[in-house]
Order: C-alpha cells, then structure tokens, then sequence
C-alpha cells in the first residue's frame, strides 16, 4: 500500500507539472465574413495583415494569433456558425456581414457561450433584440445614427422633399422606422415611402417616385437593388438625385453603372482620420479601404485583446473580459501593430491601457450590441468612376488625439531605436501630416524601431519633458513638422544634446545634433502657374494660402510668375485664410474664399490652405467650372474631376530617409535644401488630366531656372 500511495503521488505530481506546462495553443479566432459578392466589404487582407504583424512580435505571451476562417459567400451560414461555435479552441467569431444574418447564427454562437463580435451590422433592432446578451457586440455604429447625418446633409444641400426606398430587410426596416423623425427635425418631407425585395418591379416604384417628384431618393438597398433602382429612374425620366447608405457604397455598383453612376452621392462608415488607418491601408495594399476594413480590424483586436485578458483572469467570463478591455484608463494604446502589440502585453501583466481602434474610440455603452458610442462617417460621390469623400465627421463629440508618449514598462518594448515624430497638427489633413504619417509608416514597415506621435497640441507636455530630460523613454530620433515648431525645436536640441533633432522647415539652428530640411516648391508652383494660365478661360486665376506665413511665400510667387511667364495679361489674385496658423484649419472661411474668386471670375485655384483645402473642394462642387491644383500630396482624390495637379513636397520620402539614417547611423547635422531640381518638390498631374504633362516635359527647364534665381534673393 505504501508503494501504491507513492506511485500515485509521483504520477499526479508529474500529470499537474505536465498540466500547468502544457502549450496552450494558439490564440484562433474564428471569421464568418463574405470574401465575394457585393457584401465582401470588409477587408479580410486587413485581417491577415495585422495578424502577420502582431505575430512577428510575439502574438498573445508566445501564443500565435490564427484566423479559422469561413466564407459566407458560399455555403450555408448557419452550418458553418454551428461548426465554428462547437469548437472548443475558438472563443471569439467576427461576424456575420447583415442584420439578416446576425439574426439568423446568433443564438448558434452566444448559446455555446461564444463571443460574437460583428463589424458592419448597424441595424437598430438588434440592438433591442439582444439588448440582454452580454456576448453580442458590434464595432460599428447603429443606423439611426447615419440617419441623423443623411437628412442633416440634404438640409444642408436644401433639399426639401424626398423618396424613401427601403429593403425589406431588418436592415432597411430600422431606416424606415426612424426616417419620418429625423426627416421632419431636418425639415424636410417624406413625399412617399416603399419597401422593395429584390424581384421587385423596379420600373414601377421608379414610375412611382416620378410621380411623387422629390428632389432626392434616398435608397437604403444593397448594390444590385441600387443599380436596378438607378436603371429604372433613368429609364422613367426622374431628375432627383440618388443618396445610397453604406450598404449602397460598393465597387459593383460602379461596374455595373459605368458613367451612370456619376453623380450618384451616399454616406459611409469612415475610420477616424487621426489614426492614419487609411494612409496605412493605402500603403500596403495599394487601395483605399473598403467600407467596413476598419470596423473588421477593430473586432479582431477587441478579440485579441479579450484572449489577453483571459490570460490574465482565467475564470472570468468572456463577456466581463471583453467590457473590461473597453473600459481601461490607463495609457492610451492606438490602433496600429506596434500599439497593439504592447496593448497585449500590458493587459496580459494586468495594466488597463485605454484601447482605441481604427475606427475611433473603442468606447462602449452598457449595452454592448449598441456598438461604440461615436463613429466616423463620410459623405461620398462618385465623380470619375471614383467614390471621392469628403472629410469624416464624427456622429458625437469627439476630441481627436494621438497616442503620445505612450510608453509603459509592462509593454515590454524591446531595445531599438526610439522615434518620436511630432505634427503640426493631429492626423486627418490629408495633406502635410498625413504625408509625414506615409514617410513613417513606411519607414516602420521596412525597418525596426518605436515610433511615438505627438502633435502641437501636446506642446506644452513636450516643453516640460524635453525641458527636464524627464523620459519614460528617451527617444534617439525626434522629427519635428512645420515652422511653428521652430523655437521649440531649438530649444529642445540645445537641452538635449545627445538626442538628434530632424526639422521640416524651420531653422538650421547650427548644431551638431539638428539637421533641418527646406522644401523649395517655388518652381513647382512656376510649372502651376504655367498650367492654370494655359487652362483659364476668364484670364484670371487665384490662390488661397492658409495665412501669410514665410512657408507660403514660394508657392504663391513661383504660382504668380509661372502664370505671369506664359502669359503674362493673366491676371493672379491671392487670398488668406487667416492671419495666422489657425487658417490652415478653417475650411468653411476658405470655401467663403473660393465662392468669392468664382464671382469675380477666377476660374483656375491653387489650394495651399492645408486641411482649409476641403472647403474650397466644397466650393468648387457647388459653383461649378473651375479647377483646382492641390499641394504637399498628390490631392486628386479629393475630387478627381476638378483636382487638375498638384505641387507635391516629397515629405513622404524625407521622412523615410530620415529614420532610415537613423538606423543606419548615418544622420548628418546642417540643413537640406529639396527642390525640382533634386526631386524634392514637382507638379503631379492628376490621372484625368495627362493631357497637360507637356507642362512638365516643356517648362521644367525653366521651372528650374527661375528656381534658382529665386533661391539667390531668398534667405531660407
């Protein structure tokens, strides 16, 4: 008996040692999402692409992140939400793609105790219905809230009466249910309302609307019911425009359509401009985000993050691991690999990082399938075979941040290079900060370091830090945007010696640890001016600058003598948006601006307003035959169809090679000076119009040429 007694001991002793070291696997999450069809809008390449890179820095503890995923494209939806449900290693299900179907495999999920996260079900009713199920959650906004900026647009737009076709669907139930209410606070009268199915008889509900004549219908249809709906207006006569919800907003409505879907306008789901989500997507996969990209990665996150968490609480429930990860107010964590990484890290060693998504604050109420409490939409056209958008707005106040210094030791950051980069402003101006954001981004894809983003509203933190050479983590690199950073800058580098300062367009402060980089675009503005003299048709043209500051001065003189060169009875008007910095954030005076150049006949503008520039975009839809030239990036997107060039600094590539010489050990103090010549600045023609590249191949020559006289009487 006795050697019995030992055995067993010896054998339960090894059994729980071989228990408490056993490999748990991978972390698996399972997908139900279309890859095909119109509803495949979700980005599952997105997916893949944070996986891969969370993975290469350790996934969750060691643990490797896997997707189980399924195609509800293709067989049934419900056998497959049974076979992912039923597994024991998959705790977490992104999905599904419609209220339909969320209807449909949710008691499936939830009732294996599963986690079910959908990233484009906005439908209201769900809300309601699973009002008392902790375990369905969504990453995106309920409709009542697009609702609310539809009608507010065509108020804006002064629309006063309008068709409402739904689909009979959970999904276009919710609109119709909640559209009387947001129609009548908007002023605005509903002249007829329909529900449709798909067999529908579409030639009749268009012979309908006819008859109700309404300056707009609003279409709350998936994409093959919107291009039939579209097919039959036309067809019957109708002169109303068509306004389409997200569901509307695919790439089969623009195969299908061809040039007849120019014109059409909608609204969308958009991810927060200040994560730079979209800059990041364009540059790995060559493409603009698809519609729900951003809400798809943010519930792969939450997901993640709740797994961390289960590590960290074992015998919490799921549903109480998921609202914890939501409710955290510790360090700010952002979106990106490198900040989730250490998200994970931190959760798993039991901190409570405040978690933000893609999409925009991942703030919940207390009922989860709610969805987030704000979200971003956008209101788009298609002009040029294109969806072009306007700026995101939020659907609630939200104050747009960066992560900042957001550095914890629980993060567990490994020993490399530090970067800090600090904008002028927050992301989103789709012009300076994003093109620094692109440099830095691509910078981080090819190469190893931590990056940390502040802006100048974090100014005054900066002065302390750098002030006191108090660092949570010294950074080795910091680059700094903008003129107004150049007393801050000075004065940081003189404090901090051993620290090396990269300075876009501000000062060569003569020390051993600053180097500061000048972009000339004087003679790109000269090849503009050249253009828009040639386009012009009224022989006036004009700039609207964001204020009259030094950084401004080559555009508008190397703009007004490029004209004044090729011809020189055109008349040039300049107009400021301010006095001050503020003016490159202020599009409705710039859009004022614009409307007054039109009425005094210019019909040709260079926009040098930075984030301003969206106003005068606005102006320019609404007054009609004018063109525009953008700055910084190539700003076609903006509006393909008036978007005519643009005088692009190469920021991008600066700031790329700037970190890549930090790296590589090769930072060099003084001051660069990018130019045409050097391939520092240039005229980007936009795809629309490569008629006009003769200006580039006839005038650069020249362009130059007055560059370099200009930089002989100019002090930089």
């Amino acid at each position: 008996m006795v050697l019995t007694l030992a055995c067993i001991v010896t054998l339960g002793t090894c059994f729980a040692g071989c228990t408490a070291n056993a490999d748990p696997g991978p972390v698996r999450i399972g997908v139900l999402l279309p890859a095909n069809g119109s509803l495949a809008m979700h980005s599952l390449d997105g997916i893949d692409w944070v996986v891969d890179s969370m993975n290469r820095q350790g996934g969750v503890g060691g643990r490797m992140i896997e997707l189980v995923y399924r195609d509800t494209s293709v067989g049934n939806i419900s056998g497959h939400a049974e076979e992912l449900a039923g597994r024991d290693d998959v705790d977490v299900v992104i999905g599904p793609a419609t209220s339909a179907e969320l209807t449909q495999i949710a008691p499936i999920v939830t009732g294996k105790g599963k986690l079910l996260i959908s990233p484009s079900v906005t439908s209201g009713i769900v809300t309601a219905e699973y009002k008392e199920n902790g375990l369905v959650w969504r990453t995106c906004p309920t409709d009542g809230r697009q609702l609310e900026a539809i009608f507010r647009i065509l108020r804006e737009d002064g629309v006063e009466n309008v068709s409402l076709v739904t689909a009979n669907t959970t999904y276009g139930e919710t609109f119709a249910r909640l559209a009387p209410a947001a129609a009548t606070m908007n002023g605005i009268r509903i002249a007829g309302a329909v529900s449709v199915d798909a067999p529908d008889n579409f030639t009749e509900i268009a012979a309908r609307i006819v008859e109700e004549e309404p300056g707009m219908v609003v279409a709350v249809v998936y994409p093959e019911e919107a291009v039939e709906l579209s097919d039959a207006l036309a067809a019957a006569g109708s002169s109303a425009g068509l306004f389409l919800t997200d569901a509307g907003r695919s790439p089969y409505v623009l195969e299908n359509q061809g040039e007849r879907a120019e014109g059409i306008r909608g609204t969308s789901l958009s991810p927060d401009p200040s994560t730079g989500y979209s800059i990041a997507y364009e540059e790995v996969f060559g493409e603009a985000p698809p519609p729900f990209a951003a809400q798809t990665y943010d519930a792969l996150l939450l997901a993640v993050y709740t797994a961390a968490r289960q590590e960290a609480a074992p015998a919490e429930p799921l549903d109480a691991s998921l609202r914890w990860v939501v409710s955290g107010d510790g360090t700010v964590k952002g979106w990106d690999p490198q900040e989730a990484g250490e998200a994970v890290a931190m959760i798993r060693a039991g901190e409570h990082p405040a978690v933000t998504g893609a999409s925009g604050p991942l703030r919940f109420s207390g009922q989860s399938s709610a969805g987030p409490l704000a979200g971003y939409y956008t209101c788009w056209a298609v002009e040029g075979g294109t969806f072009c958008e306007s700026t995101p707005v939020p659907s609630a106040d939200v104050t747009p941040a960066l992560p900042g210094l957001s550095y914890d030791p629980a993060a567990g950051t490994e020993d490399r290079p530090v970067v800090w980069m600090v904008y002028p402003q927050v992301k989103g101006d789709r012009s300076f900060a994003d093109s620094a954001y692109r440099g830095l981004f691509r910078a981080q894809e090819s190469c190893s370091f931590t990056k940390r983003e502040c802006s100048y509203d974090d100014l005054d933190l900066l002065n302390g830090v750098f002030s006191a050479r108090n660092f949570t983590e010294k950074p080795d690199l910091v680059i700094t945007e903008g003129f107004e950073f150049t007393d801050a800058s000075r004065a940081w580098a003189e404090a901090n010696p051993d620290i090396r300062f990269f300075t876009l367009e501000q000062a060569d402060y003569g020390l051993p640890n600053a180097c500061d980089v000048v972009m000339v675009p004087y003679g790109a503005s000269y090849l503009a001016g050249v253009m828009a003299a040639n386009i012009t048709e009224t022989g006036r043209i004009g700039a609207i600058a964001g204020a009259p500051v030094s950084v401004i001065d080559p555009f508008s003189r190397g703009f007004t003598e490029g004209a004044e060169a090729y011809d020189p009875s055109v008349n040039v008007t300049v107009r400021y948006v301010d006095e001050s910095f503020e003016g490159f954030g202020m599009p409705e005076r710039a859009g004022e601006l614009a409307r007054e150049l039109r009425s005094e006949g210019v019909d040709v503008i260079l926009m040098i307003a930075g984030s301003s520039n969206t106003g005068i975009v606005d102006a320019a839809r609404e007054t009609g035959n004018v063109y525009l030239i953008g700055e910084d990036t190539d700003q076609s997107y903006l509006a393909p169809n008036l978007v005519v060039a643009s005088v692009v600094k190469e920021i991008d590539t600066i700031v790329y090679h700037a970190v890549e010489n930090e790296i590589m050990e090769r930072f060099t103090p003084g001051q660069e000076v990018w130019t045409l010549e050097n391939g520092g600045t240039g005229l980007f023609i936009s795809p629309r119009f490569d008629e006009y590249e003769w200006v580039v191949a006839d005038w650069q020559d020249r362009a130059i040429a007055a560059e370099k006289n200009y930089l002989k009487t100019t002090e930089l």
